[in-house]
């Protein structure tokens, strides 16, 4: 299989991939789909960024497509070519906080294709049976992917990167592209904490975003499986793997907060609290795109994850879960890699090297109120983009 055959197209604003990988998604062709998720990783370990893993699946014109929300998002409210996007998973919608509108965001193509090897085709919903090759096959990919980029070589992605998600070099402390070491370097690159300035941070009773993220709330678990987690073996105790913890939180409210590649890639604490212990759990590499975490896989209880148990300032538990993804080399802690450390409200607690990845928060059962706007986008099955520091809800 050549690279030609996993770059998509784009026609007048008519989405269409390219029909080859196209006819391997609708014959649900495991073996070639598996082949363009290699060549893809390939391209850009050769340094073919744009011919890489971060080909669009769908490439958007070049003002991505707003609108203000006047409630659901109905079918005439979306044009044609956005509406065949997002039915052949080519991308998502998300809400803009700031603005209040309707955002499409494209999908890379490795996502696109990893999606594809667990549900093989939109209208057929069939998983593929054979789980321990998809491991195999993930966790190569993905330890292939963060050897490049630990390369000093991979430094000569780092200015396409840039350019392809229009990053703001200003935000960030170290804005001279060559200081970098590698493209792992630049990917954990530190922001300046001014632009991230933590909501209240006196009141230790507001809870704060933890990155930079597409964030989902929710009340109560049952909401969670409700409108967002549909995998089958989402349970807290699946999850922490973990009895006490479950049942400590049990009942309790999630924020899940989604980190995409172009991202600032740390996570902080979402108020202050003492690291009570640490687990790490080793699992797979799936994608935590929404377009598999609304199907019936069991992503955030089969990846790679991290628990860090915790207690707020009232000496109440809570825990934060971070949860690795396709192509991410590694979790690592820094300021929350020691039991018994206290972090301060937005204060860092770790990082993910390159990927797309998440974090979940679990507070305990009527602890937590969210902000209502948050809640409202959620329930509507709607992720909305917060930045790390924001506001997200109290403490009751």
């Amino acid at each position: 299989m050549t690279i030609e055959e996993v770059q998509v197209v784009s026609d007048n604003n008519d989405f269409e991939i390219n029909s080859v990988l196209e006819e391997h998604i609708s014959t649900k062709n495991h073996e070639e789909l598996m082949k363009a998720l290699s060549v893809s990783v390939e391209e850009s370990g050769k340094g073919n960024f744009h011919q890489g893993i971060h080909t669009p699946s769908a490439k958007a014109p070049s003002h991505w497509y707003r609108r203000k929300l006047t409630g659901w998002l109905h079918h005439h409210l979306v044009p044609e070519h956005f509406r065949l996007a997002v039915e052949k998973k080519f991308g998502v919608f998300i809400v803009l906080r700031d603005t209040n509108e309707y955002h499409y965001e494209e999908m890379p193509i490795y996502t696109r294709i990893g999606m594809h090897l667990l549900f093989v085709g939109h209208h057929y919903h069939e998983k593929f049976v054979d789980s321990s090759m998809m491991h195999r096959l993930f966790l190569h990919e993905s330890l292939k992917q963060g050897t490049y980029f630990t390369d000093p070589k991979s430094v000569s992605q780092i200015p396409s990167f840039i350019n392809h998600y229009s990053i703001d070099m200003t935000d960030y402390v170290q804005q001279d592209i060559s200081a970098y070491a590698n493209f792992n370097e630049f990917f954990i690159r530190a922001i300046r904490p001014e632009v991230r300035p933590i909501a209240d941070p006196n009141n230790l009773d507001v809870l704060v975003s933890a990155a930079d993220c597409r964030l989902n709330v929710f009340h109560h678990i049952t909401e969670a499986t409700e409108y967002w987690i549909k995998g089958k073996k989402f349970t807290l105790a699946n999850l922490f793997q973990n009895e006490d913890l479950a049942k400590s939180l049990d009942g309790g409210s999630l924020a899940i907060f989604r980190l995409a590649p172009q991202d600032y890639h740390r996570f902080h604490s979402p108020t202050r609290g003492t690291v009570q212990s640490i687990s790490n759990i080793e699992g797979t590499y799936f994608t935590v795109n929404p377009c598999t975490v609304r199907e019936e896989l069991d992503v955030f209880t089969e990846n790679h994850r991290q628990i860090i148990q915790m207690k707020d300032y009232k000496d109440r538990p809570f825990a934060v879960v971070a949860v690795g993804a396709l192509l991410v080399g590694s979790i690592q802690l820094t300021n929350a890699k020691n039991e018994g450390a206290t972090l301060d409200k937005g204060e860092e607690m770790g990082y993910f090297q390159y990927g797309g990845s998440t974090v979940i928060c679990v507070f305990g059962k009527d602890t937590v109120h969210w902000d209502q706007d948050l809640t409202k986008n959620s329930t509507l099955s709607f992720e909305t983009y917060v930045r790390m520091g924001e506001r997200i809800g109290t403490f009751i």
